[in-house]
């Protein structure tokens, strides 16, 4: 009769966590593949179970489980030194602590790939969408293409707002706006099947003011499925952050993919609000890009009268909504921890994203090819 061996525990476990953090490793070599059986697989009927299990509760319970993570691992921290006697249990206990941390790296790092990790290394949307994506040859020509584009962003701001003081379109409160981007999802998924989002969980965070210190607007929870907001966000923000949330929840790991994806849901959708989101968002990318440039080519003058000729353009109700958009972040400017800010740019760039926290305008390339592709823009001198 056969009969089980712990000892073989210590051989067969370790060789599976390590026959895992191969297949991480190697991974970011067969982005097709990890398309296929990862994010179109594992991971979208996986976290269908996710949202199916947790979207139910009235209240955000990923935030409580990164609470009891930290917690535990305090926890577990303080009860190893604790139970240290002296100087030469110390060192034995250092080595101990030392072996131990390096498992426990290796299979965080596999447990991350495997519930979130993998999206990072699927192919970028630009090729489902066949966008041809170029960088521009010189700096004059990456000036005159961000003019351009920062100049039709401004006439679709305005046409859009004035679009919405006609129609006398009330401001909707957080739950009509997760609903009317749930149904931007939804109608989209028809011509993009890939955007179909089974079982969606929106949440509002129960702790807001905490993203006044760590610096987050919105985030989705990989362990439980849910994409958490920020209630209290003005509420011209809500509808594009929400829809950036919700194409992490589809897969799309990267910032410049989620706000690409939001991009074009958002202008797919025949719905104003949506609409005037998104494009304030678009502008404000385009625009610091648009400075940035001429910062480095024509100085602070043209700098200047640049951010003076764009005010210019913008109409006055344009202008206000930025100002009260303004206005909220600058009274929490003090209140962030430099660190976090540190930490998560330093997150983006192991996770494929070299450019950091600046990749969130990364998008503008993408939303440019996409324009140019589908004559998308609603300049109204076309």
């Amino acid at each position: 009769m056969y009969r089980f061996r712990p000892g073989l525990s210590k051989i067969i476990l370790p060789s599976i966590w390590l026959f895992l953090f191969g297949v991480c490793l190697m991974a970011p070599y067969a982005p097709e593949l990890v398309a296929i059986l990862y994010t179109q697989g594992l991971f979208r009927y996986g976290t269908i179970g996710l949202r199916m299990l947790f979207g139910s509760l009235p209240f955000a319970i990923g935030e409580l489980v990164y609470f009891l993570i930290i917690i535990l691992l305090i926890i577990n921290v303080i009860k190893h030194f604790t139970l240290l006697k002296n100087f030469n249990q110390f060192n034995q206990k250092v080595r101990y602590l030392l072996t131990n941390l390096a498992w426990f790296g290796i299979r965080l790092f596999v447990v991350f790939q495997l519930i979130w990790g993998f999206n990072y290394m699927q192919p970028d949307p630009t090729k489902n969408f066949h966008l041809k994506v170029e960088s521009p040859k010189n700096a004059q020509i990456a000036l005159t293409e961000m003019n351009q584009l920062t100049y039709e962003l401004i006439e679709e701001l305005n046409v859009t707002k004035a679009e919405l003081v006609l129609k006398k379109e009330f401001e909707p409160n957080f739950e009509q706006v997760v609903v009317n981007v749930q149904q931007a999802y939804k109608k989209v998924a028809f011509d993009h099947p890939k955007f179909d989002l089974k079982h969606q969980s929106i949440k509002k965070a129960i702790f807001p003011s905490l993203g006044d210190y760590i610096g987050f607007l919105a985030f989705y929870q990989p362990i439980t499925g849910e994409a958490i907001l920020r209630s209290d966000l003005p509420i011209l923000i809500q509808p594009y952050t929400i829809a950036h949330e919700m194409a992490h929840q589809l897969g799309y790991a990267s910032e410049t993919e989620a706000n690409f994806i939001a991009f074009v849901v958002a202008t797919e959708y025949n719905d104003p609000f949506l609409k005037y989101a998104m494009l304030l968002q678009m502008f404000t990318y385009a625009q610091d890009a648009q400075l940035l440039l001429l910062a480095g080519n024509k100085g602070y003058d043209a700098w200047k009268t640049q951010i003076e000729k764009n005010k210019a353009l913008l109409s006055p109700e344009v202008l206000k909504d930025r100002a009260d958009i303004k206005a909220f972040f600058a009274a929490r400017a003090n209140k962030q921890i430099q660190a976090s800010s540190q930490l998560y740019d330093q997150f983006l760039k192991w996770n494929q994203q070299a450019a950091g926290l600046s990749s969130y305008a990364d998008v503008l390339k993408w939303v440019r090819a996409y324009r140019l592709k589908t004559d998308s823009s609603t300049s109204y001198s076309r």
